[in-house]
C-alpha cells in the first residue's frame, strides 16, 4: 500500500517539483519576466486551492483507489494538452486543470495510513509517502530539463503527463482497498457539515497557520533556489539546477527524519517539530540572502541541502497531524481544510517572491522570507501545547 501510494505521489509531482528547474526554458521560449515565472508555479496551485476541500470530501466518500485513478487521468491529460500550443495563456489554463487533479494527491492514501499504521509509526509512514514529492524533484529536475534541451519545454510537459498517467494507473489498479476504506455512504451535504465542524477546531487552525507559513518557504525554494544561484551568484544553469537537485535529495532524507522525530522525539506531537523547522528555515533564508558572486560552491551545496532538508522535509508531519485530527473516518475532510489554506499560501508565495525580486532583488526577497518563517513559531508552539493537553486529558480519562 505504502509503495503504491508513494509511486503515485512521485508520478503526480514530477512536473510540479521540476518547475523550478524548467524556469529558464519557460523564460527563453515565452519571453517572461520573474513575476510571470512565479505565476506559472502559482497557477499550478490555484486549482489545488480551489479543489482540495472537495478532493478531501470525495476521498472520504469514494475511497482512495477511485480518487487516485481519476486525479491521475486529469493531471496527465492536462500536462499533455499544455504542450499543444507554445502560448503563455494556454500553458496557464492547462496547469490550472493540472492543479485541480493535484488537489487529490495528498488526501488519497491518508485513510490507508491511518488504518494500517499505529500512531507511533504514522509520522514515519507518512514521511515515507511524502518522500514521493522530493523523489519526483530529483527525477524531474534531471529528466525533464534533459528532455527540454532536445524538445523544448513542451516535450517535458508530454513526458511528465505520460509518467503521471502510468504511475497513478498502476497504483489504482494494484491497490486492494479494505472494505472499511471504500467510502462513507452518506450524502455530500452531511459530510460538508462534518467538515465545517472540524474546521472550527483550534488545533487544526493553529496547525494550519504554521503549515501556511512553512509552505511559503517551501515554494520559494522550489521556484527560486536555482534562479538565485544563477542570477545572484552567477553560476551556470547546469550548476544551479544541480544545486536544486541536491536540495530535493536532501528533502527525501528530511521527510523521513522529521517523521521519525515527531514519532519518537516529540512522542507523536506533530506541531512542536514544526516550530523547530520554522527556526531552521528562517536562518537558512538569511544564508540565501547572502548569496553573491563570492559564494563558494561548497557553501552553496551545504545551504541547498540544509534548505531542502528543512523547508521541504516538514510536510509529512503536517499532513499526518491534519489526518489524525480527523481520524479514520474524516481524515480526508480534515486534510481538505488544512491543505486548502496551506496550498493558498503556497500558491501566492512564488508570484509574491518573484515580484519582490523584480523590485528589491534576490537578497531582500530572502530576508523577507526569513521574517515570515519566524512568525510560524508562535502558532506551532500553541498547537503543540493544545495537543499535549488533549493527549494528557485522554490518558487521564
Amino acid at each position: 500500500m505504502l509503495a503504491l501510494f508513494t509511486g503515485a505521489m512521485v508520478g503526480a509531482s514530477l512536473f510540479l517539483m521540476a518547475t523550478g528547474a524548467l524556469m529558464t526554458f519557460f523564460k527563453s521560449a515565452l519571453n517572461l519576466n520573474q513575476a510571470q515565472l512565479g505565476v506559472i508555479l502559482s497557477t499550478e496551485l490555484i486549482g489545488s486551492v480551489a479543489m482540495t476541500s472537495v478532493a478531501g470530501l470525495l476521498t472520504d466518500r469514494f475511497g482512495d483507489k477511485a480518487v487516485v485513478l481519476w486525479s491521475g487521468m486529469l493531471m496527465g491529460v492536462a500536462l499533455i494538452a499544455a504542450a499543444i500550443f507554445a502560448n503563455f495563456t494556454w500553458l496557464l489554463a492547462c496547469l490550472f486543470v493540472y492543479g485541480i487533479g493535484y488537489a487529490a494527491v495528498t488526501p488519497a492514501g491518508c485513510h490507508a495510513i491511518i488504518f494500517f499504521f499505529k500512531k507511533s509509526a504514522r509520522g514515519l509512514a507518512m514521511g515515507v509517502r511524502q518522500c514521493g514529492v522530493p523523489i519526483a524533484g530529483v527525477i524531474g529536475s534531471i529528466l525533464l530539463p534533459a528532455v527540454a534541451v532536445r524538445f523544448e519545454y513542451r516535450g517535458a510537459l508530454v513526458a511528465a503527463g505520460i509518467l503521471t498517467l502510468i504511475a497513478c494507473g498502476i497504483a489504482s489498479t494494484l491497490y486492494r482497498e479494505p472494505t472499511e476504506l471504500q467510502g462513507e455512504r452518506i450524502s455530500i451535504g452531511a459530510m460538508l457539515l462534518e467538515m465545517l465542524e472540524i474546521a472550527r477546531m483550534s488545533r487544526l487552525i493553529l496547525l494550519t497557520l504554521t503549515s501556511m507559513i512553512l509552505a511559503v518557504g517551501q515554494f520559494a525554494l522550489i521556484g527560486y533556489l536555482a534562479l538565485t544561484f544563477a542570477h545572484a551568484a552567477g553560476y551556470s544553469v547546469a550548476l544551479s539546477v544541480a544545486l536544486f537537485t541536491i536540495s530535493q535529495a536532501a528533502a527525501i532524507v528530511g521527510r523521513l527524519a522529521w517523521g521519525w522525530i515527531s514519532d519518537h522525539v516529540f512522542g507523536g506531537n506533530r506541531a512542536l517539530p514544526l516550530a523547530v523547522v520554522c527556526v531552521v528555515v528562517a536562518l537558512l533564508a538569511l544564508a540565501m540572502a547572502g548569496v553573491g558572486p563570492h559564494t563558494a560552491v561548497w557553501m552553496a551545496v551545504l545551504v541547498s541541502a540544509a534548505l531542502g532538508f528543512a523547508a521541504e522535509g516538514w510536510i509529512g508531519v503536517s499532513v499526518i497531524g491534519f489526518a489524525e485530527i480527523g481520524g479514520e473516518e474524516h481524515s480526508g475532510s480534515a486534510l481538505g481544510v488544512g491543505l486548502t489554506w496551506t496550498l493558498l499560501a503556497a500558491m501566492l508565495a512564488p508570484a509574491i517572491f518573484g515580484a519582490v525580486v523584480d523590485t528589491q532583488g534576490f537578497s531582500m526577497a530572502w530576508r523577507w522570507l526569513a521574517l515570515v518563517q519566524a512568525l510560524g513559531i508562535v502558532p506551532a508552539l500553541l498547537a503543540g501545547s493544545a495537543a499535549f493537553g488533549f493527549l494528557h486529558r485522554k490518558s487521564v480519562a
